[in-house]
């Protein structure tokens, strides 16, 4: 892989190239969908059994009426009638097919809608029970191409492909038991040809696969860079890399439009072939066809017949290559909305799940916990194996109930780690971690989670009310106990300048708050929810002091009697902590007090004499204003 690939952090991990599957197997699993629908589909069925029943009708009729007005033996008067009702039997043939081919699209198309919402619901909600190393190693815009483009191209297998392929096919037995019933001799004349059709149908099939599959891995990786890209827009536009980035955009919107381009290649040599195909198969029809009715072994009537039956029995077929484009499309699609569905969650409840206590406080131990990382492989070689990273290594640690104790160390020393296997968003590799006692892995994972509430760095709101943000979409949440949460913090000041107060719409990110405004939301969201264990991460490292001083008045009363585990890198917020433990490369090196550590020990001395001098050093820089204007 070369170095403008590995520049690219979605691309850590390349798509790669699903073992094929055969096709008769993922159809088989995308059928099974239809199963709570079966009586719609037995409808649509039988309605695709009459629409292809009437359309045979025709030929018959055009068969009578040529042989039926050429009958020497007919006067003109019988023939008038003739073709007098074999026209009004035909506009009632045409009225009928119009109106079963209404039913028919509308049963097929809600059908196909509903089975749409069932598995974009079944992919949603497996997401949403995926441990974090799924995301850790899946950008974004590729679990949206699953969730959109992809689910969009099985949407056009059962609304339109399938229902063409069904129809098709059985239109196909249809005309050549018709064509056999009316002379055999044609008929095995017009099947001449299916041997050259059938081969070519399969060279193109190869060919074709493989292009869909990769216009799918090229989709995906558009839309994962266009979700990095645009969520950095700031830092794109602040280094002013547009350009570049653009360049980079080029290259891969290029790499889709090749893939595409050999789709269109492939296209452009079948179709032109089945057609050469399928009109040498009706000159030769009517080259024989027309010897055999001079010898009055064949009517005229059934001659013509047979070259619009042979022209409807090729359309099938040109029709079934057509929507080959369509099931090529859906079967890579569907390959890789499987592979993801099939990926189990390694994080998951015990049979027997243990009930966590009702405490107000919880007893936390880290005991022996090793923990690494597992770099993704940017080579995506199957022979070599990625080394994990270290990142705890026999951390040892224990909070008592109601204790406060804040988490110090450098960059990589594993804070945010701790928090993340506290909340079991992955497991460790060795040791244990206990909540009341009892290790954390003998808990359901979303019981274990309601018994703590996380407020991190970067606070995260969704599109919605202001309340619903707060509540997390709970209808019976307490409402006491909500605008308790909003006063102690101090979000009702927030509230009473919005025009709709808690019904306010937010949007995506909280967009229409400032930083602090977001912080403080996620701080009432936390304090709402009455946690055992508070987590702090960084809480109050992106707001400004007034902000910031609101907050510690509400952390100090929302920690009282409760576990807290704050996490910051600006030492000057964790000084009333009950208890400070300093991490050191995934190692607890030091704990105590603040003024312990101050007099005793050297890590944590050593950070806060540096941040002293950091904040000194920024204080230097600011400009000095001497009062006289100038």
């Amino acid at each position: 892989m070369n170095a403008k690939s590995r520049a690219d952090g979605f691309e850590h991990e390349e798509e790669q190239d699903l073992q094929t599957v055969h096709d008769r197997r993922l159809l088989l699993r995308l059928v099974r969908y239809l199963r709570p629908y079966r009586g719609s589909v037995v409808i649509a069925l039988l309605l695709i059994v009459a629409v292809s029943a009437l359309g045979l009708v025709g030929p018959l009729l055009v068969r009578a009426a040529i042989d039926g007005a050429l009958d020497p033996g007919a006067s003109a008067a019988d023939r008038s009638t003739l073709l007098t009702r074999i026209g009004l039997l035909w506009l009632a043939v045409l009225i009928a097919t119009a109106g079963l081919h209404y039913v028919q699209l509308m049963v097929l198309q809600t059908t196909g809608q509903r089975v749409m919402l069932d598995l974009r619901r079944q992919l949603f909600a497996h997401l949403m029970r995926q441990d974090h190393q799924l995301f850790d190693r899946q950008p974004v815009g590729r679990l949206m191409t699953r969730l959109t483009s992809d689910i969009e191209a099985l949407n056009e297998l059962f609304t339109s492909g399938l229902v063409t392929v069904a129809t098709d096919l059985f239109t196909l037995v249809a005309i050549m038991g018709v064509m056999l019933w009316l002379d055999w001799r044609l008929a095995l004349l017009s099947f001449t040809v299916i041997p050259l059709l059938f081969g070519l149908a399969l060279v193109f099939r190869s060919r074709v696969r493989r292009a869909f599959r990769r216009i799918r891995v090229r989709i995906a990786r558009i839309n994962s860079f266009l979700q990095e890209h645009i969520a950095g827009i700031t830092l794109v536009q602040g280094f002013d890399q547009a350009k570049r980035r653009l360049a980079r955009f080029d290259e891969l919107n290029r790499q889709h439009t090749e893939a595409h381009l050999e789709t269109v290649a492939a296209f452009a040599v079948f179709f032109p072939a089945v057609e050469v195909i399928s009109t040498a198969a009706v000159v030769l029809l009517l080259w024989q066809g027309g010897q055999w009715v001079d010898t009055g072994a064949v009517t005229i009537g059934t001659l013509v017949a047979f070259v619009q039956y042979a022209q409807r029995f090729y359309r099938p077929i040109s029709d079934l290559s057509e929507k080959f484009n369509i099931l090529q499309g859906a079967m890579a699609a569907s390959e890789r909305v499987f592979a993801l569905l099939d990926t189990p969650p390694s994080i998951v409840a015990p049979a027997n799940p243990v009930a966590p206590g009702e405490q107000k406080a919880a007893l936390i131990e880290f005991d022996d916990v090793h923990f690494a990382y597992v770099p993704l492989d940017v080579d995506d070689s199957a022979d070599t194996v990625a080394t994990p990273q270290p990142v705890l290594r026999g951390l040892q640690l224990t909070v008592q109930p109601g204790e406060r104790v804040a988490i110090v160390g450098s960059t990589g020393a594993g804070k945010t780690t701790l928090i993340s296997l506290l909340l079991r968003f992955y497991d460790v590799d060795s040791g244990v971690i206990r909540l009341d006692g009892t290790d954390i892995r003998e808990f359901d994972p979303r019981a274990l989670r309601k018994r703590m509430a996380l407020v991190l760095q970067e606070p995260r709101l969704f599109s919605g009310t202001l309340r619903e943000n707060l509540t997390l979409w709970d209808e019976d949440f307490d409402e006491e106990r909500l605008q308790d949460a909003i006063h102690r913090v101090g979000l009702d000041r927030v509230i009473a300048r919005l025009p709709n107060g808690l019904e306010e719409e937010v949007r995506e990110g909280g967009g229409r708050l400032s930083t602090g405004e977001r912080q403080l939301t996620a701080f009432a969201r936390a304090l709402a929810h009455d946690p055992a264990v508070l987590i702090l991460d960084e809480a109050t490292a992106s707001v400004d002091t007034e902000t910031e001083s609101r907050i510690q008045v509400a952390t100090t009363e929302l920690m009282h009697g409760r576990t807290s585990l704050v996490i910051a890198h600006r030492l000057a917020t964790v000084r009333n902590a009950d208890r400070i433990a300093v991490l050191h490369h995934g190692r607890l090196v030091e704990q105590g007090t603040h003024q312990q550590l101050m007099e005793h020990g050297q890590l944590y001395r050593h950070l806060v004499e540096m941040q002293m001098g950091m904040n000194a050093m920024r204080r230097s820089a600011r400009p000095v204003v001497d009062g006289t204007g100038g």
